[in-house]
Parts: C-alpha cells; structure tokens; sequence
C-alpha cells in the first residue's frame, strides 16, 4: 500500500493531535468493529422480532 505524502504528518504537526491510526488487535478482532457488529444485530433482531409480532397478531374484531 502506497504511503500518503508527508501531508498527514504536517498537519499533525499543526494541529498537535496524533493521527487515528487503526491497529489490529492481537486476536484480530478489532473491539469497536465487534461492538458495532453486536449493536447492529440487536437492533436488526429487535426489527425483525417486533415485525414477526405485528404479522401474527389475530385481527380485532
């Protein structure tokens, strides 16, 4: 992967803060990936539960 020119590290240099840089885990599992991906899937479950409710709901008389 080809680096960027040195533009990152002067605007680093500018603005004082260190540059987000993504580091594998040593598992390989990145934490914040796996919190979103459990996040995602609750709401998704949540969606489709809530869903299968309405669907199978006796009609009113």
């Amino acid at each position: 992967m080809a680096r960027q020119p040195n533009t990152i590290h002067k605007a680093e240099a500018q603005s004082g803060k260190p540059e987000l840089t993504l580091m594998p885990a040593s598992d390989g599992r990145d934490p914040r990936l796996v919190a979103l991906v459990r996040l995602l899937a609750r709401r998704a479950a949540r969606g489709l539960y809530e869903q299968q409710l309405k669907d199978h709901r006796p009609p009113h008389p």
